[in-house]
């Protein structure tokens, strides 16, 4: 279960990825809390998630074009810089009282583009860190610590808002990437051979086009695109759900909520990685979806935390199962040249598509209750991933 930490190159990344997920989720709490108390609004949860995350939907296939081409270290590393800045300046206006709404869509939208161009470099490197045999260990570990991170970030976040406030929660963050880029700097990573670079808007053409012919990566990213816009929406609207609807009175309940989240990721994740194996991620990925889809439905009917939590529970460890499972798929049947392209897409869904469905969750939940918009969200999700369930794909 845990054979890829013996190699050291994948152990330090592991480490550093994981200090990082940790300052990200510490700032996504303590981010998520101000907002709403400036604003008291689902609707400016969503913009200020969407905002962050469009430069990933528009520059989330270049981002994967240029990590088939580029250094994917010295593009890590200088995303990672820039991400360490965008925190420090979110941190020195919070600090100094000037903090409005547009600052932080202005800061999350530089930051936003350092990640269009960070994740699909990261996920082509971790193939290079291990042999092939542990890659279906190393993908499911790198589910494990980011999502150990969003148990522990939102835990610490909701006991570090008062003494040191959200000003002192971005400062974590910034000093997380910082050390993240160390870390890649250090990294003994193969000579990059990428075929003779094509012009940037031919190489877009050539990733969709592969992704549109190849019979298990076209199925499962339209699983995923479905999944990002319908079902990975809830994690957004948290901070709503946690102060309008059970009417938690401070950031500490809210830090219980996304830690639930991320203590059944973990669970799920160790499972995977213990259980699974490349033969069933398919199956394992189809079933992971339908069953997120009927347990996302309850939102519908709790209405205490205990039963939030453990409804939140149950997501974090079938969305691990799922998402795991298929980058498993995608990473094992995907031709190297192609990885980058085929990872931006990933990283445009999981980020830029789950954003687009917070804004539209933000607005018809200010009208019709968070709640109700989330679950009408898991009946889609389980009712697309039973169709595409006959699919070759998912066998």
């Amino acid at each position: 279960m845990l054979a890829a930490l013996r190699f050291r190159d994948y152990r330090r990344f592991w480490i550093g990825s994981f200090t990082a997920s940790l300052g990200l989720w510490i700032q996504t709490v303590a981010l998520g809390w101000l907002v709403y108390d400036l604003t008291h609004a689902a609707s400016w949860l969503g913009t200020v998630s969407f905002f962050g995350n469009l430069p990933t939907l528009l520059l989330g296939l270049v981002g994967g074009a240029i990590a088939d081409r580029a250094s994917r270290r010295l593009l890590m590393t200088g995303s990672l810089a820039l991400m360490a800045v965008s925190a420090t300046l979110l941190a020195l206006l919070t600090a100094l009282g000037h903090i409005a709404v547009w600052h932080v869509i202005a800061i999350a939208m530089v930051s936003g583009t350092a990640t269009a161009l960070y994740t699909p470099a990261m996920h082509s490197i971790v193939p290079s860190l291990v042999p092939a045999e542990h890659l279906f260990q190393a993908i499911s570990l790198n589910s494990v610590q980011f999502n150990l991170a969003r148990t522990l970030g939102p835990a610490l976040a909701g006991v570090l808002v008062s003494p040191i406030g959200p000003q002192g929660c971005f400062v974590l963050n910034a000093i997380g990437s910082l050390w993240l880029a160390v870390v890649v700097a250090r990294l003994r990573l193969p000579p990059h051979s990428a075929d003779a670079p094509a012009p940037i808007l031919r190489a877009l053409r050539e990733g969709l086009g592969y992704v549109r012919r190849h019979p298990v990566i076209g199925p499962a990213i339209f699983l995923a695109a479905v999944m990002s816009l319908f079902g990975f929406p809830y994690i957004i609207m948290l901070p709503a759900v946690a102060s309008g609807t059970l009417g938690l009175a401070d950031a500490t309940g809210l830090g219980y909520l996304m830690a639930s989240v991320g203590a059944g990721a973990v669970v799920g994740g160790l499972t995977i990685s213990a259980v699974g194996n490349r033969e069933r991620s398919g199956r394992i990925t189809v079933v992971g979806a339908v069953l997120f889809g009927i347990v996302l439905s309850g939102f519908a009917i709790v209405r205490t935390l205990r039963t939030t939590m453990a409804l939140l529970l149950l997501l974090g460890a079938l969305q691990t199962l799922s998402i795991s499972s298929m980058m498993t798929t995608i990473q094992s049947t995907v031709h190297d040249g192609m990885r980058g392209r085929v990872m931006s897409m990933i990283t445009v869904l999981f980020f830029g598509f789950s954003t687009l469905g917070g804004l539209v969750a933000g607005l018809l939940g200010d009208r019709v209750g968070v709640p109700l918009v989330l679950a009408s969200g898991g009946v889609v999700t389980a009712a697309v991933a039973l169709v595409l369930a006959r699919s070759s794909a998912f066998a």
